[in-house]
């Protein structure tokens, strides 16, 4: 603060001179008050647009806020003035990921390795796309170049780690989850041990997550209700066992109805948006938007992500008081880890699985296809088992439970519950947006 304070006394002696104004921005910013630390950066720029520092350091800003397109035009300019440099090439490989404009970050990171070959992060980055795209083949050697640029690199360990886990090469990313450290990589590591029949280390490596880990972890809450009713065991997971009590099925008015403007608008979004789409291996028939929806520009998004949070809110309220880390230990601080939307054509359905970074998972229901009234097509399914899961007795019930859905409707469920679609067959498209909420601090 008291550098503040001298960078203001120095800035009244001089109110032109651009260096004080960029002290006085970084100090702020230092401090957090990155309102201040913006007008200094964007005066300074004013009076000499020639300072390619200037650039990112307000770019990095934005980043922070979410202020996304800011961030990539200031990135862009030190660019302009730098072609050369390798960070403002990545971060605004950042912002596009953000913005989900995939085939830009991947120019963008593949700049800043040109630039900079050893450029762990980048490597890294790079690698995320192109395993988030499904190309799992040219992302491995990616995350290899990071850690041999940065042997002790733990984001690039946990996701090689992740990648050879989608690879169902499920021995060999063991190690790489055990390196990290980092994360979920314990409940990932355990996942792989169960997944191969690795029954006794699944256990002894459980014990020791018991013991010592908060259980926060929705991944490992559906590996023991899962190891629970194929041994039966009892479930001693205390994220949310008794998880079919805590899904919650409701409408948001503003979407309801023949006439509803939101809706319209969120549905045209959707299909004019320049949003890249993603590959996801359980979906058939459908496409899934990539990025995060919620913190885009276009005000239709904005607003369901307020109206979500309301509901969030109710839901909190409803189960306030009940026994379980999902309600007890959940802030009142929360973000959205993951947005996302899916359309579904004839035939679509998503196979069981669940979001293993959230809490909450939930989806808003857009546009459903015609079915009778018994008929069980094109609803939502909660349930103990997926993802090809090992069964031990062939007679073993797996408890699930179906969620008949209305245009409007909104479903909120713990995110350690496994999740489908039930294929359809009629010609409407089904259209939804999903998402995963978790605590802002994890």
């Amino acid at each position: 603060m008291e550098a503040i304070t001298l960078w203001h006394q120095a800035l009244e002696n001089n109110p032109q001179d651009t260096e004080v104004l960029v002290y006085l921005g970084t100090a702020l910013r230092e401090c957090s008050q990155h309102e201040g630390a913006v007008r200094c950066f964007e005066k300074a720029l004013k009076l000499n647009p020639e300072q390619t520092l200037v650039y990112y350091n307000l770019g990095n800003i934005h980043l922070e806020l979410g202020n996304f397109n800011k961030a990539a035009s200031c990135y862009q300019n030190a660019l302009a003035l730098q072609p050369d440099f390798a960070l403002a090439a990545y971060n605004l490989g950042n912002t596009c990921r953000e913005l989900g404009h995939l085939q830009q970050a991947v120019e963008c990171y593949q700049h800043a390795i040109k630039c900079d070959p050893g450029h762990a992060p980048s490597h890294n980055n790079l690698g995320n796309i192109l395993k988030h795209e499904g190309n799992l083949t040219d992302a491995i050697p990616h995350y290899e170049r990071a850690l041999q640029a940065q042997p002790d690199y733990a984001e690039a360990m946990y996701n090689l780690g992740n990648a050879l886990y989608e690879y169902e090469q499920f021995e060999d990313a063991i190690p790489w989850f055990d390196k990290a450290g980092i994360r979920d990589a314990g409940a990932r590591a355990l996942y792989c041990e169960y997944k191969t029949r690795q029954f006794d280390a699944f256990r002894k490596r459980l014990n020791i997550h018991l013991d010592r880990a908060d259980h926060h972890s929705p991944q490992v809450a559906t590996l023991v209700a899962h190891h629970a009713v194929n041994f039966g065991t009892q479930n001693n997971y205390q994220f949310c066992p008794d998880a079919f009590d805590y899904v919650r099925q409701s409408s948001i008015a503003q979407l309801c109805g023949s006439i509803a403007p939101l809706r319209d608008q969120l549905l045209s979004d959707i299909r004019q948006a320049s949003i890249d789409e993603r590959q996801q291996g359980r979906l058939h028939n459908g496409v899934q938007s990539s990025g995060n929806l919620f913190y885009r520009q276009e005000e239709s998004f904005r607003a369901l992500a307020e109206l979500v949070r309301d509901k969030f809110r109710e839901y909190r309220s409803y189960y306030a008081g009940n026994d379980c880390e999902l309600i007890r230990s959940f802030p009142d601080a929360l973000e959205f880890e993951s947005s996302w939307y899916i359309r579904m054509q004839r035939g679509g359905h998503l196979d069981a699985h669940i979001h293993e970074t959230g809490w909450i998972s939930g989806a808003v229901y857009l546009a459903l296809p015609e079915r009778d009234e018994d008929s069980d097509e094109g609803c939502f399914e909660v349930g103990l088992h997926g993802d090809n899961y090992p069964v031990e007795n062939s007679t073993t019930d797996f408890p699930r439970r179906l969620v008949k859905l209305s245009v409007g409707d909104i479903v909120l469920f713990p995110a350690n519950l496994f999740h489908r679609t039930v294929p359809f067959q009629a010609d409407e498209e089904r259209v939804c947006i999903a998402f995963d909420l978790k605590p802002a601090a994890l």
